[in-house]
């Protein structure tokens, strides 16, 4: 497994799985026919997670205190949080939030575990204001497009790519031909429409070659995990207060 967090000031890795599918805000508006200003409003809830020397993906999901992203935001290739190097906050909108629980992770070890259990909820100190809260949707399914949105603010960058593959056991893992990129670890796989809800979180890519180009194939994919069993069980608990 090679998971897509990156150090601060990294450069970037791009996995392209047939090609680079991103684009910028306008032209995904025009893809969706909407406005500019439509779509920073409907994926206003992705933001970005600084932990320990670190940056990834985040998305509020359920309530405007909650966040999704993947356990290796939190925890490093030796099991170690993250947070001992240095706090854990989620940027968005201009503004930080500080995480201030230990997030509830599929695995504290992710990096020697099955990737569909690298999955985390966190808290916020406070809830966001005047932000996108993403649903949680039900299962996906091989065929079915998704939208993956990266960044913060206008600088957000946007992928239309498809579900390849849903395989293994609830939380299942998803295999995709979506553009991954460093930093994309968290970043939630939406459904297309004006009302975007969660289908799953990505986690990183497997590549025999991460340094080119190539269809996909079961040697060049990215990957993700859905939002099942105990995964939806953390965020059931998250908005029920019981987190």
């Amino acid at each position: 497994m090679f998971a897509s967090a990156t150090p601060l000031l990294a450069e970037q890795r791009v996995v392209m799985v047939g090609g680079d599918g991103r684009m910028d805000q306008a032209i995904a508006a025009e893809r969706l026919g909407l406005s500019t200003r439509a779509l920073e409003v409907m994926t206003s809830g992705t933001g970005t997670v600084e932990c320990g020397g670190i940056r990834a993906t985040a998305q509020l999901t359920g309530k405007a205190d909650t966040i999704t992203s993947a356990a290796h935001t939190f925890y490093d290739e030796s099991g170690r949080s993250r947070a001992e190097g240095g706090r854990c906050v989620f940027r968005i909108a201009g503004q930080t939030y500080n995480i201030t629980l230990k997030p509830y992770c599929g695995s504290t070890t992710p990096y020697a575990v099955a990737g569909h259990r690298d999955w985390a909820v966190a808290k916020l100190d406070r809830p966001v204001g005047n932000a996108r809260v993403y649903p949680v949707s039900g299962a996906p399914a091989r065929g079915m497009q998704v939208m993956v949105v990266t960044g913060e603010g206008r600088s957000r960058t946007y992928d239309f790519c498809r579900i390849r593959e849903v395989i293994g056991d609830a939380p299942r893992e998803i295999r995709t031909d979506c553009t991954g990129v460093d930093g994309m670890s968290g970043a939630a796989y939406l459904s297309v429409g004006r009302n975007p809800a969660i289908v799953g979180i990505h986690v990183g890519f497997r590549s025999a070659a991460p340094g080119t180009t190539a269809g996909y194939s079961a040697q060049h994919y990215t990957f993700g995990t859905t939002v099942e069993a105990g995964f939806r069980k953390a965020v059931t608990a998250s908005l029920d207060a019981r987190f």
